[in-house]
């Protein structure tokens, strides 16, 4: 069984050596939040600076302090200048009993917070942030001028330990003040938000008192509108291409903190991660062809373009060639007898000429913009395929998008889902027959449906249920938790990849002539080796044409010397290192069941977007674990684009039949 780290954490706290070194101080206020947050640090003009600090909530606040400095100052009568002090109580932690009440995830975040904080006085300062913000410029938007560069966003990483003593790491975007018109205001003012400027020199966040605000590098913690949709930024989950690439995903900088945290505030605390047994592992099997499907298709323009003739000829000829065994005409009339492809223009387009958006869901109909579709993309084209497929198998009522018979099931399976006030079903026969069905809870009118209903009632982070023919009942629930590579392993292989070359041109030839056969080949390979000019990695690499024959030889360079000229992530050791981002896997943990959908181990890129997020499967009352039944339901890669879906494909079905069903 495979081990799966996650990001649930066991921290060890050293409480004594923290006593021994540090001062920590709990401000906290008889009002409803302290007036300027930490800002009054400044104000009271203490003659040393706190080293972290962190809120507990809006009207308290933990401090550190460095104790040598604190010793010597009477902080009651510093206190006592303030023009608010009746309302300020502060209490030093002077005592383990004290010490050990904090909550260990805000001592903790205590602690980490100061790794950021610089010990040359200059260059510190008391108005933090509370929280730890890792920073790259790579993943800043910048503008750059003839004169200046001007910083427009600043897109962070929070490292943030939660009261179930896991880690977050939450992208943060900091924009500047300037794009002030292209953010919503209505839920709080402007001049509410507090604003921040960014340290170079430190490569931190420093809170703007009232004597810097003429300083023009304002940022506040808050996104961009585009037509009313924020603008969302990412970083990357994971990225394995180089050891730069590495460092500026979330991984790489989840693995620089934790080396900068070991080297500063080991004698303090150790953070480690958990890991669980995988019980049931789903590989990726491709089970799908659109080659094989037969549809009768007819485009369909609504949208009056000066191009829509040509794009929709040519999209008539891409459909062909994806799909040969599909019928594909272009008509001014709907198809009664098969599905249609509708153009039509973005949302955009009918906002600036005040016309009314003709998009209506409909099973029959798929519908795309002719502004936005992209005709040379082969994955697009397969992507609208499969919607269409879909969509027919729902008019249909029976699955064909796949073999359901294959499954080998021998009972009904309902799926139950809510959007706002009202339930859906959809129950599946052992032949892939579907119905559907829509619930509205009658305290009038008594069905099995109402038992259903209650399970998400009772509990609003349910995503569906799921039912079998014996009543059995499993409620998946999304959790906060998501797993974690064994980022320590892909680190070192990637920084002794960056490493300069030890290998000589004598010792290259020689391990050459080992391990290439092909006398035409190797001369090929020997000549590029002779006209190298700059020796390194790259260059000996690049005399290889054939990426076979190139990993070859660098594993047989890594075999008898241990250098690694290219790490070759991707391939065999995924799933030594990486497993815990690929395929589907379910494991249970103290009588409780979860599964994570990763991407698909096949075929892997070079990085991974986002993290694997972890699912609880919750048993309701005394049924049986179904879901282990369920895992191949996810792996298809017909519902999200090209990937594995991380539900069950038959909420897909749901989800389209919910759409269509609340626009008739």
């Amino acid at each position: 069984m495979k081990n799966i780290k996650t990001n649930k954490l066991s921290i060890d706290i050293k409480y004594e050596e923290i006593l021994d070194d540090f001062s920590i101080i709990k401000f906290s206020t008889s009002e409803k939040y302290i007036k300027y947050g930490a800002l009054f640090l400044d104000e009271i003009n203490l003659e040393t600076k706190a080293k972290s600090i962190v809120f507990e909530q809006g009207s308290s606040f933990y401090a550190l302090y460095k104790k040598a400095e604190m010793s010597k100052l009477d902080l009651s009568k510093k206190i006592q200048s303030l023009k608010y002090s009746d309302s300020l109580i502060y209490k030093l932690i002077d005592n383990k009993k004290e010490l050990t009440e904090i909550p260990k995830h805000l001592l903790s975040q205590l602690l980490i917070n100061s790794i950021s904080t610089p010990n040359h006085k200059r260059l510190s300062f008391n108005n933090l942030t509370g929280k730890l913000y890792l920073f790259s410029p790579d993943n800043f938007q910048i503008s750059k001028t003839r004169d200046k560069e001007l910083i427009f966003k600043i897109v962070g990483l929070e490292f943030k330990i939660n009261s179930e003593i896991s880690l977050e790491l939450n992208v943060k975007t900091f924009s500047n003040v300037l794009l002030s018109k292209k953010m919503d205001f209505s839920k709080r003012k402007f001049k509410e938000f507090p604003k921040y400027t960014f340290v170079h020199s430190t490569n931190s966040l420093k809170r703007i008192l009232n004597s810097d605000s003429k300083n023009e590098n304002q940022f506040i913690l808050k996104q961009t509108s585009k037509n009313g949709v924020l603008e969302k930024n990412n970083i990357t989950f994971l990225d394995f291409k180089s050891l730069e690439n590495f460092k500026i995903s979330k991984i790489g900088f989840l693995k620089d903190t934790l080396l900068t945290i070991e080297e500063k505030l080991s004698k303090y605390l150790t953070v480690l991660f958990l890991s669980n047994k995988s019980e049931n592992i789903e590989r990726f099997k491709s089970k799908f062809k659109i080659e094989d499907k037969k549809l009768n298709l007819t485009l369909i323009d609504l949208s009056e373009s000066e191009d829509s003739t040509d794009v929709m000829n040519e999209l008539q000829s891409e459909i062909k060639n994806v799909s040969p065994l599909s019928s594909v005409k272009v008509s001014s009339k709907e198809n009664k007898n098969g599905s249609n492809i509708k153009f039509i223009n973005n949302k955009n387009y009918y906002t600036k000429y005040n016309l009314k958006d003709p998009y209506k869901s409909n099973v029959k109909t798929q519908h795309l913009t002719i502004q936005d579709f992209k005709l040379n993309s082969k994955a697009s084209i397969k992507a609208i395929l499969k919607e269409i497929i879909l969509k027919n198998d729902i008019l249909n009522e029976k699955v064909s998008i796949i073999d359901w018979k294959s499954f080998d099931f021998t009972n009904d399976w309902v799926f139950g889902s809510k959007l706002v006030d009202v339930f859906y079903f959809v129950t599946i026969k052992p032949n892939g027959n579907l119905s559907f069905e829509k619930f509205v809870p009658d305290l009038f009118s008594q069905n099995d449906f109402n038992g259903l209903c209650d399970i998400f009632e009772n509990d609003v982070n349910t995503e569906f249920i799921v039912k079998d023919n014996k009543g059995n009942i499993n409620c998946i629930k999304k959790t906060k938790n998501y797993t974690i590579p064994e980022f320590d392993v892909i680190y070192k292989v990637l920084y002794q990849e960056s490493e300069p070359i030890k290998l000589t041109r004598k010792e290259a030839e020689k391990h050459i002539r080992e391990c290439i056969d092909d006398v035409s080949k190797l001369n090929i390979i020997i000549t590029n080796l002779d006209a190298i000019n700059e020796w390194n990695k790259q260059s000996l690499l690049g005399c290889f044409s054939n990426r076979n024959d190139k990993k070859r030889f660098a594993d047989f360079v890594k075999s008898q010397t241990g250098e690694i000229l290219k790490s070759y992530l991707r391939d065999k050791t995924r799933y030594e290192i990486l497993d815990s981002q690929l395929d589907i896997h379910q494991f249970s943990e103290n009588e409780s069941f979860y599964y994570f959908v990763g991407t698909k181990g096949s075929g892997i890129q070079q990085h991974i977007s986002r993290a694997s997020v972890i699912r609880e499967v919750e048993i309701i009352n005394n049924s049986e674990f179904l879901f282990d039944k369920l895992l191949p339901l996810m792996n298809v890669d017909f519902v999200k684009n090209g990937d594995l879906t991380v539900l069950p494909f038959p909420l897909k079905y749901l989800r389209e039949w919910i759409k269509s069903a609340n626009h008739q």
